[in-house]
């Protein structure tokens, strides 16, 4: 939503009830109709298991930024509906977003499982970066941190190969530079093979260390007229805000190669995770190439519950394993987007975050956090100096 500031409460009332009802609507004509299909395949496949899944995240942020000492932001940041289905070693998923008034696939997933590896077709995120593979009812706050916006992309329509052990995850796979929505409107040309490995040991009582690392390499787009502009951008600690707080154009854009560090640490009450990007972005006609770099560390430590969740098929740590668990959770990133070699600025910052976690049931839950967050040079020109940002989230995931 915009923001909501010099706005009466009646026309702020109309919107939500406005922006519900569509939401309503379009999620009872998607759940009737997976109704329908799941109970057609269930009479002619009587082993078929099939799951429906919905979460809403609903958003709310306040913040002394800006010209009128307070602005206030709520929306309904995510809604999906959707459906998990097995039969024998076939896995299909189907995500459905309606965040915002606006329908778009999420995961569509094809899965066929092996013993010790999975290979996958759909739209999905890269195996690339350890805390974007994390579902968002998961994550230690609202979103990543601004270094994981900065160097990952969207979902992206391709195959990829995961393979498991107790001690090791590898992953590997070849995309399309684009997502189910966006092919043949405004599509890239280009393709992107991404790699990632892990070697894991996992002890007692909920006690884990995972080390890894990842990399991706992007051709250059083709059936262009003219030479591609690339872009990176980051919205820092919120997507709240109207402009994003980094944002970088890349001219005459070649290839790309980045890669990715990555460790956790995990304890009956405690979790500490980190992450280091490094982007290098080449550049035709003789341009020095592009080179940002960025990485976070995070932890967390439970006032209430024991251990923490881990999916070792996909090598990714989730929410606390008890029931009602309190997390407290903290936060320092750094994200560089300015290279004065290639003469691209697209801003530096840096910010600390602290927040505490209700895991009310396994459906509900409650975040709660702060962020201070330093501009530095040729950040956006709507952030002018350094700011404070309070954020809370209601979710619910089933």
């Amino acid at each position: 939503m915009e923001l909501q500031t010099n706005r009466t409460f009646a026309a702020d009332l109309s919107g939500i009830l406005s922006e519900w009802d569509f939401v309503k609507r379009t999620a009872l004509a998607m759940c009737l109709i997976f109704l329908s299909c799941g109970s057609g395949i269930a009479q002619v496949h009587n082993t078929l298991d099939m799951k429906f899944r919905s979460r809403a995240l609903l958003d709310a942020a306040v913040s002394g930024y800006g010209k009128e000492d307070t602005q206030g932001y709520y929306r309904l940041e995510d809604f999906r509906i959707g459906f998990k289905a097995a039969y024998g070693q076939w896995e299909a998923k189907a995500d459905i977003g309606l965040g915002g008034g606006k329908v778009a696939i999420k995961d569509l997933l094809l899965n066929y499982h092996f013993k010790n590896g999975v290979l996958s077709f759909g739209n999905a995120y890269e195996p690339f970066s350890l805390d974007m593979l994390i579902s968002t009812a998961d994550l230690r706050f609202h979103q990543s941190a601004a270094s994981v916006l900065a160097f990952t992309d969207s979902r992206k329509l391709g195959a990829a190969y995961h393979f498991y052990t107790d001690s090791w995850y590898l992953a590997t796979g070849i995309y399309t530079h684009n997502d189910i929505n966006k092919i043949g409107n405004g599509q890239k040309n280009a393709f992107v093979s991404t790699s990632r490995a892990v070697w894991r040991k996992q002890g007692k009582a909920h006690r884990l260390i995972h080390v890894g690392g990842a990399f991706s390499f992007r051709t250059k787009q083709v059936n262009t007229e003219e030479p591609p502009v690339g872009t990176a951008d980051s919205e820092g600690v919120t997507s709240m805000f109207p402009a994003p707080l980094l944002k970088a154009e890349i001219p005459n854009l070649g290839t790309e190669v980045k890669g990715a560090i990555e460790a956790l640490y995990t304890a009956p009450r405690w979790m500490v995770q980190a992450e280091y990007y490094f982007d290098r972005l080449n550049r035709t006609d003789s341009k020095k190439a592009y080179r940002p770099h960025g990485g976070y560390i995070q932890g967390g430590f439970l006032l209430k519950g024991s251990g923490f969740g881990y999916d070792a098929m996909y090598g990714i740590p989730s929410r606390p394993a008890t029931p009602q668990a309190i997390e407290l959770v903290i936060r320092l990133n750094y994200t560089d987007m300015n290279d004065n070699r290639a003469g691209i600025y697209g801003g530096k910052e840096a910010d600390f975050s602290l927040g505490v976690n209700w895991y009310i049931n396994q459906y509900l839950g409650v975040k709660l956090n702060g962020s201070y967050v330093w501009v530095g040079e040729h950040c956006n020109a709507f952030y002018q100096k350094d700011f404070f940002l309070a954020q809370l989230r209601l979710q619910y995931i089933f």
